[in-house]
Order: C-alpha cells, then sequence, then structure tokens
C-alpha cells in the first residue's frame, strides 16, 4: 500500500484561497523579505502570506492579512481560523492544526 504526501505549499494555498474568501480580507501579505522577492519572479501568488510549520502530524500555519477598515478585528480574526481549521480538516484528515493569524495592515475600500 502506498501513501499520500501533501506538501507544505499545497496546503499553504488551501489556507490563503480559504483566508480570501473570509469577509473583511483585503488581501495577504508576504511573510519575509525573500518571499516578497520571489513573488515579484513568480507567477503563483497563490500561497504568498502563509507560513506553513510541520512537525509530525502536528500542522501550524500562520497567515499574514490584510483587513479591510470598519470591520471587527477579533471577528475577522476568529473567522479566518474556524474556515483554514475547517478546510485544512477535511483535506487532509489531520486533527492537530493550528491557525494564527498576523494583521500586517488595515485598508481603506472606496
Amino acid at each position: 500500500m502506498g501513501k499520500i504526501i501533501v506538501s507544505e505549499n499545497a496546503l499553504a494555498k488551501l489556507a490563503a484561497l480559504t483566508t480570501m474568501q473570509c469577509y473583511g480580507v483585503v488581501g495577504l501579505v508576504p511573510t519575509s523579505f525573500k518571499e516578497r522577492f520571489s513573488s515579484l519572479l513568480s507567477k503563483d501568488k497563490a500561497s504568498r502570506g502563509v507560513k506553513v510549520e510541520i512537525q509530525g502530524r502536528h500542522v501550524s500555519f500562520t497567515v499574514y492579512v490584510v483587513l479591510q477598515s470598519g470591520v471587527k478585528v477579533s471577528e475577522v480574526a476568529s473567522t479566518i481560523i474556524r474556515q483554514v481549521s475547517y478546510a485544512l480538516e477535511k483535506f487532509t484528515g489531520l486533527k492537530d492544526i493550528d491557525v494564527n493569524v498576523v494583521i500586517k495592515s488595515v485598508r481603506r475600500e472606496n
């Protein structure tokens, strides 16, 4: 019998796509200078703004977001945590998932 391997990049993309669907999220921000630079050169920007750490069967995600001005930060962050946790648990079957949200900026929508 074989085994299934899900890459960190695939997990990061799923977390990023799920985060972008949450109300109040305007965008994701690169997590580091290296990611910022590489995102300029790469066409694939779907996983930017998400840091993934895997330790055994424990997976930790840190999502760096820009929020819309006027939203309640605690509610949006709570929604991101719930939605990303649910999507990743459903996708991978893992139960030991942590999601952290870092608000990098607030943007006024015109």
